[in-house]
């Protein structure tokens, strides 16, 4: 994600920032996680009705989970990530104008009527029964979902409405126990692993379908779409009457980008930015695995801004610059890389956000610097010296949990320290070591779940030298 008050080039002012007040929460270490996730995948099959006069989607779920995941267990939990905006906990900027919420009813396992536990968030729902000899485990609800109005993610924005984190969403279990931690709004609180989807949309004639799967090419007509995505991690999607498109190809993968009225003088530029940045990225880190990418140009409120989910990211159209505005390409391009760093090879975002968000700021910063020829090289030097000294007054470093951060702390410890970091290595070992490492890494770890330590092993490995008191430096701060 990119910040939403437009990091970049808010960095030279937050720079000078003196971070007062701030109290740190303790962290949770996260150890790697099996590659087992790579061969069994729980299936979503939803069908959703979207009513567009009141804003909202009703429907059902049916998930279905493979049986050795779940034979020792007593119950499974799901993220309800739309209670947020039911009754807002944070800042009085960031309220949604109308409140949402995600009710989910009569839930079944494997036919049985079960009473679910809700808290907020997160919900509950008990295993009456032992697995046994079956293969799989059936979980049935249904479910209706109030779209806010101004939410950050999910929102709605004239005939528009955007569906992220919208459906009862499996949480991760892993060796560190199931993954609940409540929503916050200060990075993505998202932690998932690879699923198959088949979606059935119901939308009034004349909407268009912008999803993480392959999308008709036209309006939906016939009123019913059935899409499937398999091996992703979630499934976001926009239903609109207002977005026209821009269409062309990196390959074999289609690259859409999509634009309100008003937005074209920056749509066909843009396209051409996402196009180069999907063959830049697939050349230099691994191919794309899948046949489509979309990039939406949010409106430019709170609600939308920069965003990933696999096949499908927002950005805004414009950003400031001393010299005025000019296209957002590298917003663009630092969403569509978030299809390697998050995407393809994933990780805990909650425990360590660095590790998509920096990869992905370095990838930004190496398209910007080798195919734009702009080089913020220095910008970077210097919001690691101010993380020195963020450091130094609070002990914060670049591998914590998103609790342990403020906004603007966050944004530097996370984004600019780490892309510095890594053009600091190149300077050290050579551009081309460099993305041997990504390369390595992301063969090594597609479809599954990556963590720091796995990442410094990479980089041990491929450069054969102990790099990781490179790593501690620059991470965790540690001085020999």
């Amino acid at each position: 994600m990119i910040r939403r008050f437009f990091f970049w080039f808010g960095c030279l002012a937050v720079i000078s920032v003196i971070v007062t007040g701030w109290s740190p929460r303790p962290m949770n270490v996260l150890r790697t996680a099996s590659s087992a996730e790579k061969t069994e995948r729980p299936h979503y099959r939803i069908t959703a009705h979207y009513h567009d006069e009141s804003a909202q989607v009703t429907g059902h779920v049916t998930v279905t989970l493979p049986a050795k995941q779940v034979s020792d267990l007593r119950e499974v939990y799901f993220h309800l990530y739309p209670n947020a905006f039911a009754h807002w906990k944070w800042g009085a900027h960031t309220k949604p104008k109308q409140p949402g919420y995600l009710h989910v009813s009569r839930v079944k396992v494997d036919g049985v009527s079960v009473a679910q536990q809700v808290k907020e968030t997160v919900m509950k729902v008990p295993l009456p029964q032992q697995v046994g000899t079956r293969k799989t485990v059936r979980i049935d609800m249904d479910y209706r979902l109030q779209l806010p109005k101004g939410g950050t993610r999910l929102n709605t924005f004239k005939r528009t409405a955007f569906l992220a984190q919208w459906y009862p969403m499996l949480a991760v279990k892993d060796q560190d126990g199931w993954h609940i931690e409540p929503y916050t709004t200060i990075g993505d609180p998202f932690y998932t692993r690879m699923s198959d989807f088949e979606i059935t949309f119901h939308v009034p004639s004349g909407y268009r379908l912008i999803t993480s799967a392959r999308d008709p090419e036209d309006p939906v007509q016939g009123v019913v779409t059935t899409l499937r995505r398999h091996n992703v991690r979630d499934f976001a999607a926009v239903i609109t009457k207002d977005y026209e498109q821009v269409q062309g190809k990196a390959g074999s993968v289609r690259v859409r980008l999509w634009y309100l009225p008003g937005m074209e003088d920056v749509a066909q530029e843009l396209h051409d930015a996402a196009v180069s940045g999907m063959k830049f990225f697939s050349q230099r880190f691994g191919a794309y695995p899948y046949d489509e990418v979309d990039v939406v140009l949010g409106e430019t409120g709170y609600g939308i801004a920069g965003m990933e989910y696999p096949g499908l990211v927002t950005s805004i159209p414009k950003i400031p610059t001393r010299q005025g505005e000019r296209p957002a390409v590298n917003v663009v391009v630092h969403e569509l890389a978030h299809q390697w760093w998050y995407g393809v090879v994933g990780n805990n975002q909650v425990k360590e956000p660095w590790l998509d968000e920096g990869l992905t700021t370095f990838s930004e910063f190496l398209f910007m610097h080798d195919q734009m020829g702009e080089d913020e090289r220095e910008l970077l030097i210097r919001a690691a010296e101010h993380c020195n000294r963020i450091n130094r007054k609070t002990g914060v470093t670049s591998v914590e949990s998103l609790y342990r951060y403020s906004d603007l702390v966050y944004g530097l410890m996370v984004y600019t320290r780490p892309a510095a970091m890594m053009w600091e290595l190149a300077d050290e070992i050579g551009k081309d070591k460099v993305l041997r490492i990504l390369r390595t890494y992301y063969q090594r770890y597609q479809y599954q779940i990556a963590t720091t330590e796995d990442f410094i092993r990479v980089a041990n490995e491929v450069t054969g030298k102990d790099l990781t008191p490179f790593f501690d430096k620059w991470l965790y701060f540690k001085t020999r």
